[in-house]
């Protein structure tokens, strides 16, 4: 079944019809931020430091850093991580 733009990033919880590679991303649970080349760009099981790192990327990407705050935050709640706390 190929990936679709209904749901959200099982990682971050963008919603898939934000991804910038839409249903053209490599993995059907992930976003192309937090899935690329094959692999998890943040392999950790750390979420404060996947949280650092989200910001830190959000920001690159021209976004504002209250945002990026309140994006790390929602993440939090993401199922890869409610396993992990």
């Amino acid at each position: 079944m190929g990936n679709t733009l209904h749901g959200y990033c099982q990682s971050c919880l963008m919603p898939f019809k934000k991804d910038p590679k839409g249903a053209g991303r490599e993995h059907a649970k992930y976003c192309s931020y937090c899935y690329t080349n094959g692999k998890l760009m943040y392999e950790g099981t750390d979420v404060r430091e996947f949280k650092r790192a989200m910001i830190k990327a959000i920001v690159a990407r021209g976004e504002s850093k209250i945002k990026a705050h309140l994006f790390a935050y929602m993440a939090g709640f993401a199922p890869r991580w409610r396993k992990k706390a």
